[in-house]
């Protein structure tokens, strides 16, 4: 429990708060700071650990006498894998910073960003991290949030940490070499992983917040896929010119070119008459077909004539205002208007469903491409634009 003295300008400081230390695994560590008077938003993944004892553990936790530092260090080595000033540590409500340092500048992960470089440039650089629908630039958010880095120790054995945060955040990165977390909600829930091989690190890693989906073989192959066909002609063309220059290709893509008004879950029956054949025909000869989806549904079509809103709308999956009941409206590809499916719901899955399945006996797809659901939106927030308040406009805005 330590009562805070630091203050972080950012107003609602919060005094005490609790820094929980869960031996979980022989390999993995987790520690969480947070406020024990009031509940806070902690991002709904169980991470469990059988728990281990400190004999077992292959790392050491050491807090200094007057409560200034927490340090975490491999036992078989001594390296100081996380050394935290508590003093540079910050808890208010919209603004929570950490700083540890780490043993080398061999550092690397954090995504999703266009990093000029795979190890990270450790001269006072700062990503900032929140799903956005963002082509690809440097320093720029991207579409998915990984606030999680490996460090390659001076002896080359490797950590990796895990910070469990789902809000807007960014990370510093310094050449003492230290790092620094910010983030603008929630807790600082961290977990530590020993590795003691870079391998080891992300099978540890992926052990705690889950493995990855077994891709299908195919998907392992060659892909093409383009934006502008414009027409199921165009489309064929390029299929036979891969085939004249002898090009080895196993999956063809649709993007949103071969949909009605770039409406979800249809087909364009004028300038993609005859696709449903054409697909069809190219699984024949062993190829494979990948359609786009865009998880943003139009509301304004007349009523009675679209199905998937219809049906959404029946079953109440699209996410909400504050209010609970109306849904937020955005702009995106579709004529009029978008809803977005809440993922978080359920119900939505059933509804996703029934509609990929239904699809799927109008254009006999192998795979989709599920596209823009950071969620994307072209307007600025929502109509009639957001709410002026402290969540829309925090104190502190990250990177």
């Amino acid at each position: 429990l330590n009562k805070r003295q630091a203050l972080s300008f950012f107003g609602n400081d919060i005094s005490p708060i609790v820094l929980e230390v869960e031996f979980q695994t022989k390999d993995r560590l987790r520690f969480r700071l947070y406020d024990p008077n009031k509940p806070r938003f902690e991002v709904p993944l169980k991470i469990d650990g059988p728990g281990v004892t400190a004999e077992e553990a292959n790392y050491e936790v050491e807090f200094s006498d007057d409560s200034s530092h927490f340090t975490i260090k491999r036992k078989s080595t001594g390296t100081v894998l996380w050394d935290s000033p508590l003093v540079d540590l910050f808890f208010a409500n919209q603004f929570l910073e950490i700083t540890t340092t780490v043993p080398s500048t061999s550092v690397y992960g954090f995504g999703e960003h266009e990093h000029p470089t795979f190890k990270h440039n450790m001269d006072f650089v700062t990503y900032g991290m929140y799903a956005r629908d963002q082509a690809p630039t440097s320093f720029a958010n991207l579409y998915g949030v990984h606030p999680f880095y490996m460090c390659v120790e001076p002896d080359s054995n490797a950590h990796g940490v895990l910070l469990l945060n789902s809000n807007a955040q960014d990370v510093t990165l310094s050449p003492n070499p230290s790092l620094t977390f910010r983030t603008i909600g929630g807790i600082l829930d961290f977990y530590l992983f020993m590795g003691p091989t870079p391998e080891n690190v992300v099978q540890q890693y992926t052990e705690a917040i889950g493995r990855p989906h077994m891709p299908a073989y195919w998907s392992l192959g060659f892909q093409l896929s383009r934006w502008g066909y414009n027409r199921l002609d165009v489309l064929k063309a390029t299929v036979d010119r891969m085939k004249h220059y002898d090009i080895p290709y196993d999956v063809q893509h649709y993007d949103i070119d071969y949909m009605e008004r770039r409406l979800d879950f249809t087909y364009d029956k004028v300038n993609f008459a005859g696709l449903p054949e054409f697909m069809k025909e190219l699984k024949k000869n062993g190829k494979h077909n990948v359609v786009i989806l865009d998880p943003f549904v139009t509301k304004d079509e007349e009523p009675g004539t679209y199905r998937p809103y219809e049906l959404g709308q029946e079953m109440g999956v699209w996410v909400n205002n504050s209010d609970g009941v109306t849904p937020a409206v955005g702009q995106a590809w579709p004529p009029g208007y978008s809803v977005f499916p809440d993922f978080t719901n359920p119900r939505t899955v059933e509804w996703w469903t029934k509609l990929c399945l239904e699809f799927k006996d109008v254009l006999d797809y192998d795979g989709i491409w599920i596209d823009m659901n950071e969620p994307s939106n072209f307007m600025r927030g929502q109509v009639p634009g957001c709410a002026d308040t402290e969540i829309n406009n925090p104190p502190y805005t990250p990177s």
